[in-house]
């Protein structure tokens, strides 16, 4: 007999959240039972599921028969008042088309009927009360779990009662398949938007469900036989569905949680998003985030003859490293490459488009969740799993103003089954460089003419020149095809003097000025030095992905990704020959000497080209389960490895000799005595001979981590405002860096075929790391969550490094439903980077230091870009130096970081969210550069800065400065030293925004924007105890106004999507604003810089899509700095490309 249900029952009912639950029907829909209390949601859960369901139209196929196929799209636009969905705990194998956002995705579940997995059909409103149900009818609706009540009471009497009607119910066989229980692959996600009060929270809720970790669904084999007649017959309170089906694990915390905010602010992108930006890898997205403010090597396109296929991040602008960067959760080993003896850090470039599902970047320390490294925040990486079908993508395009030709291919796909899944992917990627040739245009418009560098202007090229030991004048060559010293020479007669020497060198080279008041030239520069140069590598990248997860049985399942890369490299660099003055050569006319040779690429057949192969590999593998009901467990290894390659053609030092200066005559002080030919040094190089002076270098670099990882999570005990949950981690891993350069480029190789004008980077060394944390997340009242954590962490090194403690703690509030107030503090910490840990000392030769001490005690203002020309014109000078080493000194970097934030959900449609944060960071590792040491060396001898800020000579800082600058009693600088040290510390602080709108258009289609801003409001850097906080908001690499290696690029950024869709339609407007910046000089302000993107599509057919994509719409480049007086004579933070236009084509098979 049917139940009736009291009226009392569905007032209670009303306002509540409804969870009916039920095995899917093998053979057909039971109407029976949508006669129930809250018949208005199963009806609309019978019009999707009878649409969709193959089963329900009576189709026998074996796979069809037990997959419901419910799109969440079609829902959300038929059923955003009601606040209807569907969700299931069973496993969520992906639809063939890629996947949207988290709040518009398409979605395929498989539903299985049996012992757990379940259809979770959710109604949150007024629930208008129907006919009682025949509980006595099996198949969809047959068993109604309850309601869920606002007080733990309420779902405990629920409980009981609805256990006492259905107790010893069974399903009907045949509405029951024969088929095993589906596994379920627990995946981590993390997501930006906040919970929704409709549309949004149904969204999140149904992703959440699809997300569900395996281990809460592989139960022990006794616990599922135990729950099998319960879960067929239905018996799942709403307690229970808030457990199972909305949990998920967010980034920032390991405890899983059914609010996608939390207390930390997080930016998700996914691989729709950055289609719709019109990029081609994952750099390139990354990097135009608001909260990615700080100056990174790469840029738009990477151009370094050091780190080729480097993409790093920098976070707040505290630098490369202070950020930690995980691939599925797990770390990713540093760039296998560093440059010259300075830091290294985690490259992104390894990772291919191909395989993100989503991009996760906690904006905060987290530390006490992952250890060293999470100072500034996290970026979690997360691939492709648990997909079905395939899909197939190709992608070409160029740049409007040539080079950067572009050629991707990308496929991808899945398959799953009862037990598991697998996914795979492919991509080869070829890009073409951009050469200085192609942007001339760009760099050389404005410039000064040939002849006269001018004053704080760049010049076309590099002087070639012959010159003594005292770097008193020049030697050039005469009429007569003898050397002319060049003080000897009337100032009215030197211009016509000098251009026979150029012309003897060879074309395109010309007479230059040290200035522009300058009374005569003094060296032969050459117009197309530059021209071979690669603005952009050329790039070739074949990338392999495999992912999947296996059941074993009911209480273990297996799971493992590897992704592997092959790049390949390319880049053309100026060739110079420059002969020092340290004693390493004698005329027997002029004695000691220096010789400099700038070579036009055309003249020696092209640039030579330096390559690069590296391998990356990422593998992780284990197993996870359940520990009784409550808890689950996931151990884990996996391997991050880099391994990088380089070869190229280098000129060898006998070689140069012989050719350029014959046989030694003899020695003079150890050093070798010759007769010079001026008809050799001033005479043009044929390709031959270019060729006899060269041979090949090899190079070999290998960066690799292991880490193991044991994981255990889970509902400690019940409190009134409900669970208690707890997580703990233990990790130990494996380091390694290596340099391995040929032996010839090694600073200590004596032999006559040592490297020219080349010292390679050596050294490397092993790191072990152990740590332990906990954290948890208790519920104080209804509406308020308190989240604490801590965690230790030891390093086996050859640092100072010892233990390091961590903590957090977070506060959660919210007084409304569409309302989040959120607030944390937290300690982190940083290992010193292990390049300055195990770097060789490297012994070069700088032939360009400015003497900003005697600059200075000649009265010459370095305020104005005058007197800065006037003291590189004076003071010019060259010096050996030793740079890197064995820093032991190094200790771990300390920081406490404090946020503050609001979430409001304004409408269903509009979301605003606003974040306050501030940093301040102790110990901070700084890398020394000759600029930043020459002009504090110089304040801190003079006792003042430029401007006039007193300075302490005694300060902590001062007796680094001074300590690393050897001069003579004259106050040339002799020698000096360069390594990393430890500043007092560095504090920045300020506010992030985002904002999210979605509306429709009617018969214009549907609308949504989405936009975000940051702005940094303080960055001050304190360089040594006690000192006074020195303001670097304004700072530039200039060395007047130093930052170090890594300055702040921008004070503020903003980015914004405009988004639409029509029928088969489909259009985004992608831009981003880079705030004003210092110039070179820090004598006058950049103004910000607009670049938009734009993708158009549209769908062919049911399978096929057609698009075009548009970055850096109206062609613009960053603002011109006529402050920085040499090449490539931009800042590259704003990159080079310039306009480019892709053509893609999609195929779902």
């Amino acid at each position: 007999m049917p139940t009736e249900t009291s009226a009392s029952a569905r007032t209670a009912m009303r306002g509540a959240w409804i969870f009916i639950f039920s095995p899917v029907c093998s053979r057909r829909w039971c109407p029976s039972c949508a006669a129930m209390s809250a018949d208005a949601a199963i009806g609309m859960a019978r019009r999707v599921v009878q649409r969709r369901c193959a089963c329900c139209r009576g189709l026998r196929r074996p796979r069809q028969r037990y997959r419901i196929h419910a799109r969440l799209k079609p829902l959300r636009r038929r059923h955003f008042q009601s606040g209807f969905v569907i969700a299931s705990n069973a496993p969520a194998p992906r639809r063939r088309t890629p996947p949207r956002h988290a709040n518009n995705r398409g979605f395929s579940r498989c539903v299985v009927a049996g012992d757990a997995p379940r259809i979770a059909v959710m109604f949150r409103g007024s629930v208008p009360a129907g006919p009682p149900c025949d509980r006595n009818v099996p198949g969809p609706g047959a068993a109604y779990s309850g309601v869920a009540m606002r007080s733990a009471g309420a779902r405990r009497r629920a409980r009981k009662r609805d256990n006492a009607v259905l107790r010893d119910r069974s399903p009907s066989p045949q509405c029951l398949p024969a088929e095993p229980r589906r596994a379920t692959g627990r995946r981590t996600m993390m997501s930006k938007h906040p919970q929704q009060p409709q549309h949004r929270r149904l969204a999140v809720a149904v992703f959440m469900a699809l997300a569900v970790p395996a281990a809460a669904l592989a139960a022990s084999a006794a616990h599922a036989q135990q729950a099998a007649p319960d879960a067929a017959s239905g018996q799942l309170d709403a307690g229970d569905v808030a457990r199972t089906l909305d949990k998920v694990e967010v980034t920032g915390s390991r405890i899983k949680r059914t609010a996608v905010e939390g207390p930390s602010p997080v930016v998700v992108i996914t691989s729709e998003d950055i289609r719709k930006q019109g990029y081609s890898t994952v750099a390139e997205t990354l990097q135009t985030l608001t909260q990615f403010n700080g100056d990174v090597v790469g840029g738009e396109f990477n151009a370094s003859s050091t780190q080729p296929d480097a993409a790093f991040l920098n976070l707040r602008g505290l630098g490369v490293g202070y950020q930690l960067i995980l691939l599925n959760g797990k770390r990713m080993t540093e760039y296998a490459a560093s440059s010259g003896a300075a830091s290294t850090g985690v490259s992104v470039g390894s990772i291919p488009a191909v395989v993100v599902e989503r991009i996760e970047v906690l904006n905060g320390g987290a530390s006490a969740i992952y250890g060293s490294d999470a100072v500034a925040g996290v970026v979690n990486i997360v691939t492709r799993d648990n997909w079905e079908g395939n899909h197939l993508r190709v992608r070409g395009g160029t740049t409007t103003r040539g080079g950067g030709d572009t050629g991707q291919f990308q496929f991808s796909g899945g398959k799953a089954w009862d037990r598991g899944s697998v996914t795979y992917a492919f991509e080869q990627l070829n890009r073409e460089p951009i050469f200085s040739w192609q942007r001339g245009n760009i760099i050389r418009t404005g410039m000064n003419a040939p002849g006269n560098a001018g004053s704080n202007r760049p010049t076309f090229g590099l002087d070639t020149a012959l010159m003594d030991a005292g770097y008193n004048d020049y030697y050039w060559l005469g009429s007569d095809g003898r050397l002319l010293y060049a003080g000897d020479v009337d100032p009215a007669t030197a211009t016509a003097a000098l251009e026979h020497t150029c012309r003897s060198l060879g074309r395109n080279y010309f007479p230059m000025y040290g200035s522009a008041s300058a009374a005569r030239p003094y060296a032969c520069g050459n117009a197309n030095y530059y021209d071979g140069d690669t603005l952009a590598n050329k790039h070739d990248k074949t990338s392999a992905y495999v992912s999947g997860h296996f059941r074993f049985n009911d209480a273990l399942e297996g799971y493992g990704q590897l992704l592997v890369q092959r790049s390949r490299s390319e880049a053309a660099h100026r060739t110079s020959m420059y002969l020092y003055n340290a004693g390493n050569a004698h005329d027997v006319d002029i004695g000691q000497f220096e010789y400099w040779r700038a070579l036009d690429p055309n003249d020696i057949g092209g640039a030579p080209m330096r390559v690069w192969d590296e391998t990356t590999i990422s593998a992780n593998a284990g197993v996870r389960g359940t520990l009784g009901a409550r808890l689950d467990w996931d151990a884990s290894v996996s391997l991050s490895r880099d391994e990088m390659k380089s070869s190229w053609k280098q000129l060898m030092t006998d070689r140069v000799h012989r050719y350029l200066f014959g046989e030694a005559l003899g020695e003079v002080d150890g050093a070798p005595l010759y007769r010079i030919d001026p008809s050799v040094l001033f005479g043009p190089i044929t390709p031959q001979q270019y060729a006899s002076m060269v041979d090949t270098i090899r190079n070999r670099n290998l960066s690799q981590t292991l880490q193991a990882q044991f994981v255990l999570d889970g509902a400690l005990f019940a409190l009134p405002a409900g669970d208690a949950e707890m997580a703990s981690v233990f990790e130990a891993s494996h380091s390694k860096y290596e340099l391995r350069p040929d032996r010839r480029s090694l600073g200590t190789y004596t032999g006559a075929d040592r490297t020219f004008n080349h010292t390679g980077v050596s050294g490397g060394g092993p790191r072990d790391r152990y740590g332990a944390g906990v954290e948890f997340r208790i519920p104080l009242l209804q509406r308020v969550v308190a989240n604490v954590a801590g965690r230790w962490d030891t390093y086996d090194d050859i640092s100072d490094v010892g233990d390091a403690i961590t903590w957090q703690a977070s506060l959660e509030w919210r007084p409304f439903d569409n309302l989040l107030l959120r607030a944390s503090r937290q300690t982190s910490f940083m290992a010193p980077n292990i390049m300055w840990l195990y770097g060789e000392p490297v012994t070069n030769y700088d032939d360009y230091i400015t003497n900003y001490y005697l600059c200075r005690r000649d009265g010459l203002d370095l305020t104005t870009t005058a007197g800065l020309a006037q003291c590189g014109a004076d003071h010019h000078e060259s010096a050996w130096y030793v740079e890197g080493g064995n820093n032991r000194r190094l200790h771990e970097e300390t920081a406490t970081s404090n946020g503050l934030g609001i979430v409001w959900d304004v409408t269903d449609r509009l979301s605003l969210s606003a974040d306050y944060w501030e940093i301040t960071l102790k110990g901070k590792s700084q890398y020394l550069d000759t600029a930043t040491l020459m002009s504090e060396n110089a304040s801190c001898l003079l006792g003042k800065r430029v401007d006039g800020t007193p300075v302490d000579p005694n300060s902590g800082a001062c007796a680094v400065y001074l300590a690393y600058v050897q001069r003579d009693a004259a106050g040339k600088v002799t020698g000096y030293f360069l390594d990393a040290i430890n500043q007092a510390g560095v504090r920045t602080k300020g506010v992030d925004a985002s904002l999210k709108y979605a509306w429709s258009g009617g018969r214009f289609g549907d609308f949504s924007l989405n936009a975000g801003y940051s702005r940094t409001l303080g960055y001050d850097v304190q360089v040594a105890a006690g000192d006074p906080w020195q303001d670097y908001m304004g700072c530039s690499y200039s060395a007047t106004y130093s930052c170090g290696n890594q300055p702040l690029a921008f004070r503020s950024r903003s980015n914004w999507t405009l988004g639409w869709n029509r029928g088969d339609w489909s259009a985004s407007l992608y831009g981003y604003r880079n705030g004003a910046r210092v110039n070179y000089q820090a004598s006058a302000q950049l103004p910000s810089y607009v670049q938009w993107n734009a993708s158009l599509s549209k769908k062919i057919t049911g399978n096929v899509r057609l698009g075009v994509d548009v970055t850096n719409l109206f062609d613009r480049y960053g603002p011109r700095d006529t402050s920085m007086t040499w090449y490539p004579f931009y800042q590259n933070i704003y990159g080079i490309q310039g306009r480019a236009v892709y053509v893609n084509l999609d195929v779902d098979f």
